[in-house]
């Protein structure tokens, strides 16, 4: 007999049925009450099985990462996807900065932090993205990487920064196709057909709302302000 929680997420109601206690823990931010589910996920060993065989990592630890893909498949049929980025928010809106893993936009929010007074984490890992209303929202999630840098709350996404490491700070707008293969690398994309092609349009959305960036940038004050300056428009 599984456990079982209600959490909110996104704006939508997910019931988890899971097998092991880290579960509730790691969503502890979202667990809330409701009485009608917008999505349901239960534990499943034999996939748990595989990703711990894959990742190298325990079935307990695992099963966290099941249950996301589990509601990452079902997403796009709520205009949501997830998406593999940092995000900040500051002065109400936020800004995503995407990269392959170790590249450092774990590090850039981190100086954000210190440099941009007012600057708060929505999530330094695995964000929802909303299209709703031709308008781009990101969420946290309780999904947060290593450092579990997040907050369940949300901002309006007003612009996206690829981040490059390099010796000089410098920092240029994307055309709609370079904003296609930067964002297409960090998106979900579902193993359901359907979701798929409603992942394809959300991602079409998104580089129609919001610009992008490419930020060349090492770890200094500098940096941070190279795109603070690109993305906010203040001086």
């Amino acid at each position: 007999m599984f456990n079982s929680i209600k959490v909110r997420i996104s704006d939508l109601n997910i019931e988890i049925n899971y097998n092991f206690k880290r579960i509730p823990e790691l969503c502890q931010d979202y667990i809330c009450d409701f009485n009608n589910a917008d999505i349901k996920v239960e534990y499943d060993e034999q996939k748990c099985k595989s990703e711990s065989e894959k990742s190298g990592f325990s079935i307990n630890a695992s099963e966290f990462s099941c249950i996301y893909r589990q509601i990452a498949e079902q997403l796009p049929f709520f205009s949501r996807a997830v998406c593999h980025g940092a995000v900040i928010s500051y002065k109400d809106n936020g800004y995503m900065f995407i990269a392959k893993s170790g590249t450092g936009k774990t590090t850039h929010i981190n100086l954000w932090q210190k440099y941009i007074s007012g600057t708060k984490v929505i999530n330094g890992d695995k964000p929802i993205i909303e299209l709703k209303n031709e308008k781009v929202i990101a969420y946290g999630t309780p999904w947060s990487g290593k450092e579990r840098m997040q907050n369940n709350t949300s901002a309006k996404l007003k612009g996206i920064c690829l981040v490059r490491q390099s010796k000089q700070n410098s920092i240029r707008k994307l055309d709609k196709k370079e904003a296609l293969d930067a964002i297409i690398k960090q998106i979900y994309m579902p193993e359901n057909s359907q979701a798929l092609n409603l992942t394809i349009g959300i991602i079409d959305g998104i580089i129609s709302d919001v610009p992008f960036y490419e930020l060349s940038c090492d770890i200094s004050r500098e940096a941070v302000m190279c795109s603070y300056r690109a993305l906010t428009g203040e001086k």
